[in-house]
């Protein structure tokens, strides 16, 4: 791909681990690189992270069944593969998963297409064992370290943070539902960074998060031109009643009246078995709250990201969670200003472009002690 050269755009490498190194592939034989993590909205759960990677296969190297190819009886299910794009001698993973399948075309023109999956899908799969009673009170970010050691998730790519202490379990579930409970509990969030790193965080990460760019149509210094902006005006995600479920303790319900009164009652059931009589109300409050007006936000910034020069190492960095501002001049000449949380972002890079999409949701400064 002759337009990643590291001048104009990063170089891309695509690499498998093998034999306890990570080894580049050949470049050229890559055709197409597309990535898909987090989630498109911000009232769903994030979804596992995928890779798609189009391989130009004349050579066999790519093909599962080739015993006698640089990759034999390596290309296979679990392989770990990384996206590192490199700009001014500074590596950026911008992806990492594990190879869930391969299809291969033997046709005229053989090409191999191998698909991955990050670490949500790997902890997926793990069950939390039933326990002979219950066991564990403990905090938010122990239970889910926790449900990473049953997982067999590396102890070195995991960074957990949450104090918010958690009844005591049976357990009985998946690993990931487990997780989210714990989620739940923190008004957090839990992702697979773009670096392979199982990372929870709390409520109070989303006031620390760098602001990484600006995208504007106005020609502002040190800013991004936009291809596509999607304006959602967020009626369909009010919630103004929460119901904490706390399993066997009491449940905890909080209404906000004035959202109520102008948008009808919406509620909405949080799993979050939560010790603590008062964080369980104060996590009730704060989820009555936050969504409880609607505020007029971006929900997708499409973009290339070809000659983006001095801004590479902001756009490189971006990670789930980080924050991003769009200014807009509409055909009317009203300026408008919307600062974002990216929720999720997808990738697709060809040849002669990179196109990028960041799913976002509206930053809201509501805040309180759980």
């Amino acid at each position: 791909m002759a337009n990643y050269n590291g001048v104009t755009a990063p170089s891309i490498a695509v690499q498998f681990f093998i034999g306890s190194t990570w080894t580049s592939t050949t470049a050229s034989d890559v055709l197409e690189t597309s990535i898909r993590r987090g989630r498109k909205q911000y009232d769903i759960l994030a979804q596992a992270g995928v890779a798609s990677i189009v391989f130009n296969n004349y050579s066999g190297a790519y093909d599962p069944d080739n015993a006698s190819g640089p990759y034999a009886g390596q290309l296979k299910a679990g392989l770990q593969m990384r996206i590192v794009a490199t700009w001014s001698s500074v590596g950026y993973t911008i992806y990492q998963g594990f190879l869930e399948s391969s299809v291969v075309n033997q046709g005229q023109y053989p090409t191999v297409v191998m698909n991955f999956v990050d670490g949500l899908g790997y902890i997926a799969d793990a069950q939390a064992p039933v326990l002979d009673s219950l066991q564990f009170s403990e905090t938010a970010a122990t239970r889910v370290g926790r449900m990473l050691d049953y997982a067999g998730w590396s102890a070195t790519a995991r960074s957990l943070t949450g104090s918010v202490t958690m009844a005591t379990t049976i357990q009985g579930k998946s690993c990931l539902q487990m997780i989210y409970q714990a989620v739940n509990c923190i008004a957090g969030r839990f992702y697979i960074s773009r670096s392979g790193v199982a990372t929870l965080v709390p409520l109070s990460d989303k006031f620390s998060r760098p602001t990484q760019l600006l995208f504007s149509d106005q020609g502002d210094a040190f800013s991004m031109i936009y291809r596509g902006l999607i304006v959602d005006p967020g009626t369909y995600y009010v919630v103004n009643q929460a119901v904490v479920d706390r399993g066997a303790l009491a449940t905890k319900t909080s209404t906000y009246n004035p959202s109520r009164i102008a948008n009808g009652l919406v509620s909405k059931r949080f799993d979050a078995p939560i010790l603590n009589e008062t964080s369980g109300a104060n996590l009730a409050l704060y989820e009555s709250r936050q969504q409880a007006d609607p505020v007029t936000y971006a929900k997708q910034i499409d973009f290339s990201a070809l000659s983006l020069g001095q801004l590479y190492p902001d756009f490189l960095a971006c990670e789930i969670g980080d924050q991003v501002s769009v200014k807009r001049l509409t055909v009317d000449n009203r300026s408008l200003q919307y600062n974002l949380v990216i929720e999720g972002m997808t990738h697709r890079i060809t040849s002669d472009d990179w196109n990028v999409s960041f799913h976002t949701s509206p930053i809201d400064p509501y805040s309180i002690t759980i």
